[in-house]
């Protein structure tokens, strides 16, 4: 692996250990990264406005050039103070979306920059609000169907989850995509986009040819960037994501970005 230009990764259950935090040995390896000339920065689900804020608590801020949040749907290019979002899903498909889900019991987010609008206040919406410093506002959700989101989540336990993916894939002609963030997380997207798609867009603004990225992952929203790019799966990842990587480190409670980068000297 010569010439690397960037280095992306995902954050919970990649960049984060199981505690929430990056270690200092990770955070290491992010500093050598810079000292190499290569931009690093993030590709999350989360939204992009809230990583912006949480990569100063997690004290790697002065490292990232690039959040690319939503799933690939915005990113906030921070060298260059520039924000960027496309492939966002019809506000209008809302009140359709919940209606088609309606036999399962989950409850129904939507992000607004940087707070969160939720259903019902319940235990994983305030998880998530927590976890990315956002405030929690009860809506109907109504204020949107008239306006481009990036996207919806449905938040429930695993069985739960497990049961409206099943049903998912038996539906055809749809306008929108679910897609696996997270155990207790479906995220329901713009059904052209991917963390894969945009970071073809955003390095095709920022002119990197992506044969020299390197990207990090581990659940099913990293599987198209895993697929397309130099892809590393997590110890920890889903086993279709590990299935189609080009690499498989260690997990992220081992430092497995920081031991990926040193063993194929990198860094």
């Amino acid at each position: 692996m010569e010439d690397i230009k960037l280095i992306l990764v995902d954050i919970d259950g990649t960049l984060l250990n199981d505690d929430g935090i990056i270690t200092p040995k990770t955070k290491e390896a992010i500093a050598r990264i810079k000292e190499k000339n290569i931009m690093f920065g993030i590709a999350t689900g989360r939204t992009p406005y809230a990583v912006k804020h949480l990569i100063k608590d997690w004290q790697i801020d002065k490292y990232v050039d690039l959040i690319m949040g939503f799933n690939g749907g915005c990113y906030l290019d921070l060298k260059n103070n520039r924000t960027k979002s496309h492939y966002l899903l019809d506000g209008k498909l809302i009140p359709e979306i919940l209606n088609e889900f309606n036999r399962f019991n989950f409850n129904v987010g939507i992000y607004d920059k940087e707070s969160l609008h939720v259903l019902e206040d319940e235990k994983i919406a305030k998880a998530i609000a927590k976890r990315n410093k956002l405030p929690l506002i009860i809506d109907d959700l109504r204020q949107y169907y008239n306006r481009q989101i990036e996207k919806i989540l449905f938040m429930a336990d695993t069985e739960e989850l497990d049961k409206i993916d099943q049903y998912y894939q038996t539906l055809v002609d749809r306008d929108y995509r679910l897609v696996r963030s997270t155990p207790i997380i479906i995220e329901c997207l713009n059904p052209q986009l991917s963390k894969s798609l945009g970071i073809r867009k955003m390095c095709d603004d920022i002119k990197i040819d992506t044969a020299n990225i390197i990207v990090f992952g581990d659940e099913l929203n990293d599987y198209e960037m895993i697929r397309d790019y130099i892809g590393v799966a997590m110890e920890n990842a889903n086993p279709a994501i590990k299935e189609i990587a080009n690499y498989i480190t260690k997990s992220n409670n081992e430092d497995g970005i920081a031991d990926f980068l040193i063993k194929y000297k990198i860094i």
